[in-house]
């Protein structure tokens, strides 16, 4: 056979070779390349009512997935509320994936299983791999088929959940048909479909395979793909090709993925770190003594940073007259702390809550913790106060009745307050022994009396502090003119008690009807969202004006009504 012949045989045999060698096939190849991965998926989104709130944030995350997928990957969408809708079956073009998402509305109940099952219908059968990326935010309300019939379906299909953390939230069924991410609002709805779509991705990254090229052999072949098969350029392959007497050089795709940031942990940590620092500064000094046991300088407490705030939140109060009123206020309250140091210790727990509100929900949880922190510390102090005035209130009759008896006895009127202040309860034995100190001090037994009825905000004590200068004016039997003024407030107390008995119905009737359309609304809204949506636009939303406004007049008419009658 001649040179020339030869040649052209070998010409002949090179596409023979060059499909051995990619495996179209088969045979006693040294390596065979893995095909590509073969991937469609359906974006399923629940647009029932109950989504109405984050359908705009569950849009926007849904077209962020799609053009974050590679663009060779087939995308369907799919909606469904009280029925399915399908938008689009599993399609390359993005920007009608796009158009189609930009139109989705909510509305209905939720239709969770005939989506799923309609879904896999969608799929081209001869794919290898079929995901379902679901969006919902509630348990299933409008499906005909069952949980067991969707699962029964999801043969050879992947579901990747994305579950909207609300009321209606149904985990189990989400878990039962595949892999649930929950979000909690549209920052994570959004990040939840961008780790879909990395986890999507990943499934189209390198497949490593390794081709042998014999010695001395150059093989130069042209390779032509039918018209219906499609390659993705974004997947990549890594191989190692092995040529005699040289290193194999190993290509592949070098991914990354940045973790999230520990910036919100450790700026809560040290909030609650400078917090705590600075009640130690407050409450827990430690004096230098190193050079004081020298006697070179005077010790020197680490709080003094604390006393000079504690200071200067004193000289604020006291320049804005509020000082001797807040003094008293705690001192009734039985709160043994200056001004200047509670309102101290109030704003730091505010600040080291609002930093923890700052790494848990952002600056405005921080704002309404601190806010709300403030309000607690305010409303505590009050009701403390009223609750121990009103006891003091409740028990004067008795302590009148105590010092009658001890004057009956022939004991002086401060003895007589003395017994009370050993004997008598909580809060009226330490109000009165603030009043024989007061006495002891060189202050009037009147006066110290009349201020402690200003403490205690009681007009009965003003009248007993009255009875007795005129006592003292006049002469006369006192302990016979306490034992008739205790009668007499001990006959008003029965008959206050008694109109409150009476006024119970009406009070409890007011809390009801108060409490009531809170309630009512909160079972609309859970119950039937749709009709409960009508109320926050248009004339609806007058209507629910008006209403509040009535709520809130009502409110105060009858409080306005009870107390008249209680007083």
């Amino acid at each position: 056979m001649s040179r020339l012949h030869r040649l052209a045989t070998l010409a002949a045999m090179l596409p023979l070779a060059a499909l051995c060698s990619t495996g179209a096939l088969g045979g006693a190849s040294a390596g065979a390349q893995a095909p590509a991965v073969n991937l469609e998926v359906m974006l399923a989104i629940d647009t029932s009512g109950s989504m109405r709130p984050a359908i705009e944030a569950a849009k926007a995350a849904a077209t962020e997935f799609v053009t974050s997928m590679p663009p060779e990957v087939p995308i369907g969408v799919e909606t469904f509320g009280d029925s399915v809708s399908v938008l689009t079956s599993p399609t390359t073009d993005r920007a009608l994936l796009t158009q189609q998402i930009g139109g989705i509305v909510a509305t209905g109940d939720t239709a969770l299983y005939d989506a799923i099952i309609a879904a896999t219908g969608l799929f081209t059968p001869t794919v290898e791999q079929k995901v379902i990326v679901l969006l919902s935010d509630g348990r299933d309300d409008g499906s005909r088929a069952t949980l067991d019939t969707a699962v029964a379906a999801l043969q050879g299909v992947s579901v990747e959940a994305i579950s909207l953390t609300t009321a209606e939230t149904d985990i189990a069924s989400l878990s039962a048909l595949g892999a649930v991410t929950s979000a909690d609002d549209a920052v994570g709805v959004s990040a939840a479909f961008a780790r879909v779509a990395g986890l999507l991705a990943a499934t189209v990254e390198p497949v490593v395979a390794t081709t042998t090229v014999a010695p001395e052999t150059t093989v130069a072949a042209s390779t032509t793909l039918a018209p219906s098969t499609t390659l993705a350029p974004a997947t990549t392959v890594a191989a190692t090709t092995t040529v005699p007497n040289r290193t194999p050089v190993p290509v592949a795709a070098n991914t990354s993925a940045q973790p999230p940031s520990s910036a919100p942990l450790w700026l809560g940590a040290l909030g609650v770190f400078v917090g705590l620092f600075l009640l130690g500064l407050l409450f827990f000094p430690r004096a230098r003594v190193s050079k004081a046991r020298l006697g070179i300088e005077q010790p020197r407490s680490v709080s003094e940073m604390g006393k000079r705030t504690i200071s200067a939140v004193e000289a604020a109060l006291e320049r804005h007259g509020k000082r001797a009123d807040f003094a008293t206020t705690l001192s009734v309250a039985d709160i043994s702390m200056q001004p200047g140091e509670f309102i101290g210790v109030v704003a730091i727990v505010a600040i080291v809550s609002g930093l923890v509100g700052l790494l848990l929900g952002g600056p405005i949880v921080a704002v309404l913790t601190a806010v709300v922190v403030c309000l607690g510390a305010r409303i505590y102090v009050r009701r403390t106060k009223a609750k121990r005035q009103a006891a003091f209130a409740e028990q004067l009759p008795e302590v009148l009745q105590l010092v009658t008896t001890s004057l009956r006895s022939g004991f002086g009127l401060a003895q007589a307050l003395g017994s009370v202040a050993e004997e008598a309860e909580e809060p009226s034995r330490s109000a009165f022994a603030q009043v024989l100190v007061e006495a002891r001090l060189g202050r009037d037994l009147s006066d110290a009396m009349r201020a402690l009825a200003r403490r205690m905000d009681s007009d009965d004590l003003e009248w007993v502090v009255g009875a007795i200068d005129i006592n003292r004016d006049t002469g006369g039997n006192l302990s016979e003119i306490l034992r008739t003024v205790g009668a007499t407030i001990r006959e008003r107390e029965r008959m206050a008690r008694q109109v409150a008995t009476f006024t119970a119905e009406g009070r409890l009737s007011a809390q009801i009807l108060t409490v009531m359309p809170f309630v009512l609304a909160l079972w609309q809204w859970r119950t039937n969202p749709d009709n409960f949506a009508r109320l926050t636009h248009g004339s609806g939303l007058v209507a629910l004006v008006i209403a509040g406004i009535l709520m809130v007049v009502g409110t105060f008419w009858t409080h306005r009504i009870v107390n008249s009658i209680k007083s």
